[in-house]
C-alpha cells in the first residue's frame, strides 16, 4: 500500500503509531516509520569472538542482515524465556539493515502527542540516548525508543565489515 505524502493526516497519523515489544517485563515501542518488518528466527549463523550483543547473521530473502540482541545491547541483563525468542525487527540505521532480537511478539499502538511524557532529564542520560519519552494509555505504559541513536557509526560498519 503506498502512502500519499500529501495527505498530511495521514502521515501525522502514521508518525503517531508504535510497534511494540516486551525485553523482559517492560514494554517498548519504537515509531512505525523506523521499521521495515518483522521476521521469525531462523537459521541464525553464529559468529565466533563478535560483540556480546551480536547474535549472528540471518539470510532475509536472500539478503545476510546482522541480529542484535536488543536486550544486551540496551544493557537489561534478564534472561528470556525459551522459546520466545523467535522474532527479529528490522530496522534501517546509517543506511544499513539490521535484526533486533526482542522476547515477545508486537503489536501497534498508538500514541498522540498528550500521551508522550518525555520525562525528568534523568531519562535523556548519556546512555539512554535512544529513548525520547514513555507512551501512556489507560492500562500501560510504553517506553518509546528513537533507534537512530542505538549504534554508533564505527558499530554499525563493524557489523558490516569482515
Amino acid at each position: 500500500m503506498a502512502l500519499n505524502i500529501e495527505d498530511k493526516s495521514s502521515l501525522a497519523e502514521i508518525k503517531q503509531k508504535y510497534i511494540t515489544f516486551s525485553l523482559g517485563e517492560e514494554e517498548y515501542g519504537i515509531p512505525v516509520l523506523q521499521v521495515l518488518e518483522i521476521v521469525k528466527i531462523d537459521d541464525l549463523i553464529h559468529i565466533p569472538h563478535a560483540r556480546d550483543y551480536f547474535v549472528g547473521l540471518m539470510d532475509i530473502r536472500g539478503q545476510v542482515l546482522p541480529i542484535i540482541d536488543l536486550k544486551k545491547k540496551l544493557g537489561i541483563h534478564l534472561e528470556a524465556l525459551r522459546g520466545d525468542l523467535d522474532r527479529a525487527i528490522i530496522i534501517q540505521t546509517g543506511g544499513k539493515k539490521i535484526g533486533l532480537l526482542v522476547d515477545k511478539g508486537s503489536h501497534v499502538i498508538r500514541f498522540p502527542p498528550e500521551n508522550i511524557d518525555t520525562g525528568p532529564p534523568s531519562v535523556k542520560s548519556a546512555s539512554s540516548r535512544f529513548i525520547f519519552g514513555v507512551g501512556k494509555t489507560k492500562d500501560q505504559f510504553v517506553v518509546l525508543m528513537n533507534l537512530e541513536n542505538l549504534f554508533t557509526m564505527e558499530e554499525i560498519e563493524g557489523l558490516f565489515s569482515g
